[in-house]
């Protein structure tokens, strides 16, 4: 029974220490990209979207290193997690958090050279349908959203809840977004590929064959 409330801080600190290593990596990954894509010989965009929606992806990233790393220096904003149902939440946040990390570093192998952080398409573009494309449509931006998710369980953060929520959404447009020039520019062969795979949330069972057409 003594050892219980030192098992939960011990279990509090890892949490902690998983989110902060979580946002210092996304934020070392994402500035190594901005960098990439400042310095590689690359043809001009054919297409391109600079609405609010370009944007989403920027304020996933950039909101869970500063949120993400604030809570977990901090625990601001946070829900006491006590006893074996706090000690549960905490480990099924972790193990999210895990699979938004794999699932971040699966997208960025599978997309290699064609990783963008704009909606754009350019003339060397290609549908890419190998790795965690085959999963889902955007495994970047459903990585985001399970750091997101992760970190709210982790560290009982409403804050990163809320923030889930609202970013779920937004997400989804932007996949709207992107898959608007996708097809103006790939035709049936993209709408081909979105018949058989699902936009963010994986199916399990047999792939269905009619075309989700974006809107």
């Amino acid at each position: 029974m003594l050892a219980c409330p030192i098992v939960e801080v011990a279990l509090e600190l890892f949490a902690r220490a998983v989110v902060a290593a979580a946002a210092l990596l996304l934020a070392l990954v994402g500035l190594a990209q901005l960098a990439r894509e400042q310095v590689a010989a690359r043809p001009r965009p054919i297409l391109r979207h600079t609405g609010p929606l370009a944007a989403v992806n920027f304020v996933g990233i950039g909101g869970f290193v500063l949120l993400g790393a604030w809570t977990a220096w901090s625990m601001v904003g946070t829900l006491a997690l006590g006893g074996a149902p706090g000690d549960v939440a905490r480990w099924v946040g972790i193990l999210v958090l895990a699979g938004g990390v794999a699932l971040a570093a699966w997208g960025i192998r599978s997309l290699g050279h064609h990783l963008a952080s704009a909606a754009e398409v350019r003339p060397d573009s290609e549908v890419v349908t190998r790795g965690a494309y085959g999963l889902v449509r955007h495994p970047l931006y459903l990585s985001i959203l399970l750091l997101w998710a992760g970190g709210a369980l982790a560290l009982g953060s409403w804050p990163l809840g809320i923030g889930c929520v609202l970013l779920a959404p937004a997400f989804v447009e932007r996949c709207r977004l992107e898959e608007r020039l996708l097809t103006a520019h790939f035709g049936e062969a993209y709408l081909a590929y979105a018949s058989r795979v699902p936009m963010l949330v994986p199916r399990p069972g047999p792939a269905r064959h009619r075309p989700e057409r974006p809107r």
